[in-house]
């Protein structure tokens, strides 16, 4: 009688993974995206958070991808009398549109990446607020962040500071200045 206990020619040998496919990727960062958005964006509009945005108003930029290339716009909060509106940023020498190519954009190291956020939409508003507070402003834009963008997607880093961001598919409270 011969016996095999221990023997390790008789065990089956592990198989290699395969690697997911480009296609595999790109579906599992959409799914991880909706997710995300659904997550973090609050179902309803609250007067006070209305009031917070208006007191301590995050940095907000559009995003889009021209043919792989980053465009932004920057948008603020605008009163005039008892009115108040979204507006978006137009520089002297830029297009009426308000969109600038950001080349450079991949250096902020965004983490998660943004690429995949950006794919398949026409838009997506970015927010963002320091992580670390050095200011009230600070800290206050952060709470906003939170309380009415929803919870942190992911962090990057300008000029040596790191901040969190979220993203959404449109701006809450107030109508567009068109």
């Amino acid at each position: 009688m011969l016996a095999f206990g221990g023997c390790s020619l008789f065990k089956p040998k592990p198989i290699a993974p395969i690697p997911p496919t480009q296609q595999q990727l790109a579906f599992y960062a959409q799914e991880q995206t909706a997710l995300r958005d659904e997550v973090s964006l609050p179902k309803e509009e609250s007067p006070e958070h209305c009031n917070q945005l208006a007191a301590a108003t995050p940095g907000v930029e559009e995003l889009r991808s021209d043919r792989g290339l980053v465009e932004s716009r920057e948008w603020l909060l605008v009163t005039n009398g008892s009115a108040t509106n979204w507006t978006f940023v137009k520089t002297i020498d830029g297009p009426s549109d308000g969109w600038a190519p950001k080349p450079n954009i991949d250096k902020l190291d965004f983490k998660p990446p943004l690429e995949p956020s950006l794919s398949g939409r026409p838009t997506i508003f970015l927010t963002y607020a320091p992580v670390v507070s050095n200011t009230l402003e600070d800290s206050q834009q952060a709470a906003t962040v939170r309380e009415v963008f929803g919870s942190a997607q992911g962090e990057f880093t300008w000029h040596g500071r790191n901040y969190s961001y979220t993203m959404t598919t449109d701006l809450p409270c107030f109508p567009r200045m068109q």
